[in-house]
C-alpha cells in the first residue's frame, strides 16, 4: 500500500471514528516549479511537517507522520519530529489505521469505531 492510499484510509476512518476531531493534512508534498516553491516557502510552508495535524481534546496540537511498512522518515521529517519532541508536542509515526487508532487513543482521543484492519 502506498502512503497516499494509507492516508486516504486513515482520513476515511477518522471521519467515522472521531467525527468531532479537528485534523487536517498540510499539503506540503508534491513537486512544484521554482516560483511556486519560493512563494509557498515565503508563506510558511516547511519541509518535513507531518502528514496530519491534530487538535487533541486538551487543545494541544499533535502530529502524525504516515509511512508504509518499510518507509522511513527523511532528514526534514526527523528534524520536525525532534522539534516536536523538544517542545513536548505529541508526534507519532504510524504505519496503519490500527497504529493511528492506538496512537489517538493513547493521546486521549475517544473513538466511536474500531479500525477496519
Amino acid at each position: 500500500m502506498t502512503e497516499d492510499a494509507l492516508q486516504k484510509l486513515v482520513v476515511r476512518f477518522l471521519k467515522i471514528a472521531a467525527p468531532n476531531l479537528v485534523f487536517y493534512h498540510p499539503a506540503n508534498g508534491g513537486f512544484r516549479n521554482v516560483k511556486e516553491a519560493a512563494k509557498l516557502k515565503a508563506m510558511g510552508v516547511k519541509a518535513g511537517v507531518a502528514d496530519l495535524a491534530v487538535v487533541l481534546p486538551d487543545l494541544r496540537a499533535a502530529f502524525i507522520e504516515l509511512k508504509t511498512a518499510t518507509g522511513r522518515i527523511n532528514a526534514n521529517q526527523a528534524e520536525f519530529q525532534s522539534t516536536c519532541d523538544r517542545l513536548g508536542i505529541p508526534y507519532a509515526v504510524c504505519r496503519s489505521v490500527d497504529d493511528v487508532a492506538a496512537t489517538l487513543t493513547g493521546w486521549g482521543v475517544p473513538l466511536r469505531a474500531r479500525s477496519p484492519e
